[in-house]
């Protein structure tokens, strides 16, 4: 056997070597710790059984049967499924940062739990692993797959083997690439239900009781609804907050939150410490900052007193939504 073939075959038996090692850990782990430590690892155990009845073990055992070194081409089939294999990832990995911190409280304030810790790694099963060891486990193998997929397609030089093994390799990159996705949306959601309870709604007023109540009801503006005009997967962001004075204003003092559609105007309420909406949202798909002719810092402040007082002018169809927030953000720094 050539040398690239002992080394394609060496980095092949590390593969399914490795996935076997990692399931009988997943079954320690499984066995002494609850969900608050390791999230859903049943659900990941269960994927990763799977995986090697069908993906893995058939591709040992015909080695075994016939002698013929393994083929890597029979990786296709679990490979490119990643994405339907291994779902479970997406919620372990979310939730892992807050295991973590749940473990952490736990080994600064109760002495019980230390007790248990300590017992379970001292098991021999464990391997001297330590907890924190078992919390990292999934994370950093769901992350290996593309090493050792790469180090097989280093050690192969048939065509047809290196086709597949770099549509195997895509598929399983294109597989984390999505749960770096998964975790920033939810952090984006996360970010945005902070920032709606931090903001209370503005008041509108009517010329009577029945059209107060009427534009009450039309005018509700809730920061964690979709945002107008794009698909529900584009998140609502903060992306930038800055503290105003307003010359000549009853309320002068203001906080503005810039969010990727919406200018917020908000006064601080000290007794909730909450932010209360002073002025009407301002859409950015309708407002436009004017530069004056004059740069000057000063020809800016005083352009920026004439938008304020007139509501913005409507925006003009060339202007870009990059191009409306660098004005809005230079707005917000020019007349703090």
């Amino acid at each position: 056997m050539a040398k690239m073939q002992r080394n394609q075959q060496a980095a092949l038996w590390e593969f399914i070597s490795t996935e076997l090692s990692y399931i009988n850990k997943l079954k320690i782990i499984k066995d002494v710790t609850p969900e608050l430590l390791f999230s859903n690892l049943p659900s990941i155990l269960q994927a990763h059984q799977q995986f090697w009845l069908e993906v893995l073990y058939p591709m040992l055992q015909e080695v075994r049967r016939t002698g013929k070194p393994f083929d890597p081409t029979r990786l296709e089939p679990g490979c490119l499924q990643f994405h339907e294999r291994f779902s479970a990832y997406h919620d372990y990995c979310w939730e892992e940062e807050n295991n973590l911190e749940f473990t952490r409280r736990q080994m600064e304030s109760n002495p019980l739990f230390n007790a248990f810790v300590q017992w379970v790694e001292d098991q021999p099963q464990c391997e001297r692993m330590r907890l924190g060891d078992m919390q990292a486990k999934p994370h950093q193998r769901i992350t290996k797959y593309p090493l050792l997929l790469k180090s097989v397609l280093e050690n192969t030089q048939q065509p047809h083997m290196e086709l597949t093994l770099r549509a195997m390799l895509s598929s399983v990159n294109r597989f984390l690439e999505g749960i770096n996705h998964y975790m920033q949306v939810k952090d984006d959601e996360y970010a945005l239900s902070i920032s709606a309870q931090r903001v209370e709604g503005y008041e509108v007023e009517g010329i009577n009781e029945e059209i107060d109540k009427l534009v009450r009801e039309i005018c509700q503006f809730d920061l964690t609804c979709s945002i107008s005009g794009v698909g529900s997967e584009v998140i609502r962001k903060l992306l930038l907050e800055e503290n105003l004075k307003v010359r000549g204003r009853k309320d002068s003092k203001l906080v503005a939150l810039l969010f990727s559609d919406v200018l917020l105007l908000t006064k601080v309420q000290k007794k909730v410490e909450r932010l209360k909406v002073a002025r009407p949202p301002l859409a950015l798909d309708r407002t436009s900052c004017v530069a004056l002719k004059d740069g000057s810092e000063k020809g800016a402040k005083k352009q920026v007193r004439t938008c304020t007082k007139c509501r913005f002018s409507r925006l003009k169809s060339t202007e870009s939504s990059e191009r409306r927030i660098e004005n809005l953000s230079a707005y917000i720094t020019l007349v703090r």
